[in-house]
Order: structure tokens, then sequence, then C-alpha cells
């Protein structure tokens, strides 16, 4: 799906038009939702890209980076993006000249979701200040959106650490390995977007406007923050999974204390009965009165020893 957004500096109008019935003349932002075929050679057509560099824009998995294209300036970039409870990264294109922005999305991106649905006050204002700004404000809601999904995180994380302590099961350890599956991809993501906003920071873009680089390198400190939160967080997973191990650990120690302590409460009656139970000549105890009030006395005595002694030990 293809929306064209165009404004008009004039007349301080934003309209929304065809590909057709573009004005060269005017700033359009043309985004370029899960493009279907017929929609990529339009856009072929109309900024003469050449195929590779097409494939670039619609690869999920592109690497971010920056390359020069005639009169564009081509940034892949890498967003988070929400598929029920899996989160996950994927590359997006914007592709930047002083009167067109082009975005081009496999998957529903957020931070340009977020942007187009502005009220038209707010979309005017960005429109006017030219498509380096547009650009500042995508990538600005990028970061944002890695700052969003880290705070659900972090809430995650406090939650399993709970279960941890107090409930550890399989379902957690499953939880452990999501979560750390999620931050590698951030933490490779981040790298790499890092690495293009340094770039622009340092005006390699050729059509990246002088006056809003400034701007890119809050960005750039933000990004470095994140790569910083998400290191944090996978260490934390880490020693989390470890004391997981450790409980899991101390509770079969646990359970084998008290199957040895239930184990020696049958030993010794066992052993009692057994002996009494041997096919001797001469055995005292059987002629004697009160020789099976004795053995039942005994077993009940030695019962009752081990079972106090091991409650002292807290083995049940």
């Amino acid at each position: 799906m293809i929306k064209v957004s165009e404004y008009d500096a004039e007349s301080d109008s934003l309209y929304d038009v065809s590909i057709e019935d573009m004005n060269f003349n005017r700033l359009k932002w043309l985004d370029c939702h899960n493009p279907t075929k017929e929609e990529l050679q339009k856009i072929k057509f109309i900024i003469g890209i050449p195929d590779n560099d097409m494939e670039q824009c619609i690869d999920e998995d592109e690497r971010p980076a920056i390359s020069e294209i005639d009169n564009f300036s081509m940034i892949i970039f890498k967003s988070p993006f929400k598929d029920h409870k899996n989160i996950s990264v994927s590359s997006f294109a914007i592709l930047i000249s002083r009167n067109l922005l082009i975005t081009i999305r496999k998957k529903d991106v957020e931070c340009v979701k977020k942007i187009l649905q502005l009220n038209e006050t707010t979309k005017k204002r960005f429109f006017s200040k030219g498509s380096t700004y547009l650009v500042y404000q995508i990538i600005e809601s990028v970061i944002d959106d890695y700052f969003k999904i880290l705070d659900d995180i972090e809430k995650d994380i406090d939650l399993i650490e709970n279960s941890v302590f107090h409930n550890p099961d399989k379902k957690t350890v499953m939880e452990i390995f999501l979560l750390k599956k999620t931050l590698i991809y951030f933490h490779k993501a981040l790298s790499a977007n890092r690495e293009v906003i340094l770039a622009i920071d340092n005006d390699y873009v050729k059509e990246i406007d002088d006056n809003y680089v400034k701007k890119f390198r809050y960005v750039y400190e933000d990004t470095i923050q994140l790569i910083d939160v998400v290191a944090t967080y996978r260490d934390i997973l880490t020693s989390t999974l470890d004391v997981y191990l450790s409980n899991v650990s101390n509770n079969l120690n646990t359970t084998m204390k008290k199957m040895t302590a239930f184990g020696s409460l049958v030993l010794i009656p066992t052993l009692i009965t057994g002996l009494y139970g041997m096919n001797f000549r001469f055995m005292p105890e059987v002629e004697w009165k009160y020789g099976y009030a004795f053995a039942w006395g005994l077993i009940i005595i030695c019962i009752i020893f081990l079972y106090t002694y091991f409650k002292r030990k807290d083995w049940f």
C-alpha cells in the first residue's frame, strides 16, 4: 500500500495525493507499506533506483547502512516490532532527497505509523522543516520504540526474578531464553543503527541538511544508552538463570534429604524385625514374656528419636 503526503509551503497545506498527481516542486513523503510488485515498479520508475538497491529496501534482514543513489541517499535502519508476544527487529528503508522522502517497510513499523497518524497541525510543522527533519523524527521515534519495549522487558524481568525465587518451573526458563533472544537481536540492531547515526552525525550523508545534523547527535547518545541497557538486562537474565539452576539443585538436594530421612524411619524397624525373624535356636527375647512388647517399644523409640533428629536438622 502506498500513501503519498504532499506539502505546499506557500499555502501551508498538506494533501494526500496519488503517485501520478505528485508535484515534484513540493515536498512529498511517499510511504510504502508491504508493497506489491506493481507498487515497487512504480517507485523504481519514479526515482530510477537499481534492482539490487531495491532488493535491499525490501529485505527485512538487511543490515543497517547508508549508500548514495544518484540524487538520493538511502538509509537502512532497524526498528523493533511486536507480533503478539514475540518481539523482534525488522529493517526498513528511507530514501531521501531535497523534495522527496520515501519509506519502504515490509512490517507495520510503529514509528512511521505514529508520525502518519499525528494531527495535521503537527505534521505540517514537521513538513515545513524539510525532508531531513522528517527523517530525524522517524529515527527518533524508532529509538523511543526501543525504550518503550525495554521498559516492558524490565517489568517482565522483575516478574521472572520473583518467580525464580518463589516458584521456579520450566515456563520461567522459557521466558528467560525468549527475553535473552530478543535482547541479542536488539543489541545487534542497535549496534548497526549506531553506525548509521554516527555517519549522519559526521556529515557523510549527502542529502541530509547540515542544519539538522546536530539533532542526530542526541539520537546517537540515546542509542549508546540503549546498548548499555540491553547489555545490563542480558547480564541480569544470565544471573537469574544461574539462580534458577542453583534453586533447582537445592530443591533436588532437599528432596533427596527428605527421601533419605523417610527411608531411615523405615530402615530401623526393618532391621529390628529382620533380626527377630532369624531362625536362631537361642534367642533370649523369644521366650521372654515381654519380648513382643519390647520389640515394639524399641521400634517406636527408634522412630521417635530419628524423627526428632531429622526435624531439628530441618530434613522434614
